[in-house]
This record gives structure tokens, C-alpha cells and sequence, in this order.
């Protein structure tokens, strides 16, 4: 289970400082799904793993125990790190988030408390990654409602940006599979 164990801790560390500069630069607002569900697939792929190639061996109520922790616990730091985002409008009329101090010191006491319980729990990192999707997608989704709340106009302004994005990307993958 070591080499899984180093690979989470390596995988987790690199989002985390990626994660943590992008939300302490200042940010239009997005809300790509893809990117979260991605690290969720990846963080279950890596629990299955050591379920089958390293032997991971926990009760049923272990698991039921540790997952509702996990997961309140995601959902909790998740909502007070995007409250202690601030929120402005730029000059395009888009809305803008940045993170601040209390954002990292949150990440780092989510992110601990985390890895102690995953360590009691299954003696190593094995859920890191699925626990940093989770938060992170639930983070992005409560950022979104308190940007939309406080500026409901702008977010509209914010929403098409995305689609049109989203579409661009469609467009030039279609027009790269065609060549």
C-alpha cells in the first residue's frame, strides 16, 4: 500500500498548491464540472485499488463511520472557505472571486484533519483524492450561489462567458477530429 500511499500524497500535495494559488489569484468566476469529477473518479479508482491490490481491509461500519465524517467534514470546510472568498464585479461586468489568509489556513486544518483521520483509519492517503473532489466541487458550488446572490445580473454575464467557452472547446475538438 506504500506505493499508493506515496502516489496520493504526491497527486494530493500537487492539487493542493495548484488549488491554493489559483484561488488566491484573482478569478472570474466558473464552474467546471469536469475538472471535479475527474479528481472524484480518480480518488474512487484509487480506494478500489486498495481494496483489490493492496488489501485494504475495513468493516462495513468503519466505512459507513469514516465516509459520513469524511464527507460532512468536506462539505464543512468546503462552505467556509467560499465565504471567505471576496466577491467584486470587474470591468467587463464579470463577477470575480479571491481567496485570502483564512482560505489557506482553512485548506491546511481541512486538509490535516483529513489525512490524521485517513491515517487512523486505513494507515494511509488512500482517500485523499477523493475527499479534495469532493470539496472542491461542493467549494465551487457554494462560490457560485454566494456570487449569484450578491450579484445576480453579473453571474448571468458569468454563465454565458462559460457556455461560450465551453462551446469553443467543443468546436475546436470537432474541427481537430476532422482533420
Amino acid at each position: 500500500m506504500q506505493n499508493l500511499d506515496l502516489t496520493n500524497l504526491v497527486l494530493g500535495a500537487w492539487l493542493l498548491v495548484v488549488v491554493i494559488r489559483r484561488q488566491l489569484a484573482p478569478r472570474i468566476i466558473r464552474f467546471k464540472l469536469e475538472f471535479f469529477i475527474l479528481v472524484i473518479l480518480l480518488g474512487m479508482a484509487s480506494i478500489g485499488d486498495a481494496f483489490q491490490k493492496q488489501h485494504l481491509h475495513i468493516t462495513p461500519q468503519q466505512a459507513l463511520i469514516f465516509g459520513g465524517l469524511s464527507l460532512a467534514s468536506a462539505l464543512i470546510f468546503a462552505a467556509l472557505r467560499a465565504w471567505s472568498y471576496h466577491f467584486w464585479v470587474n470591468e467587463d461586468g464579470l463577477v470575480m472571486r479571491q481567496g485570502n489568509w483564512l482560505t489557506v489556513v482553512l485548506w491546511v486544518v481541512g486538509i490535516a484533519g483529513h489525512l490524521g483521520v485517513d491515517r487512523l483509519w486505513t494507515g494511509s492517503s488512500v482517500t485523499l483524492l477523493l475527499y479534495l473532489g469532493i470539496t472542491l466541487l461542493v467549494q465551487r458550488g457554494c462560490v457560485w450561489l454566494l456570487a449569484r446572490r450578491q450579484y445576480p445580473a453579473q453571474m448571468r454575464a458569468n454563465a454565458a462567458l462559460q457556455a461560450e467557452s465551453h462551446h469553443d472547446r467543443h468546436e475546436r475538438r470537432r474541427a481537430h477530429r476532422n482533420k
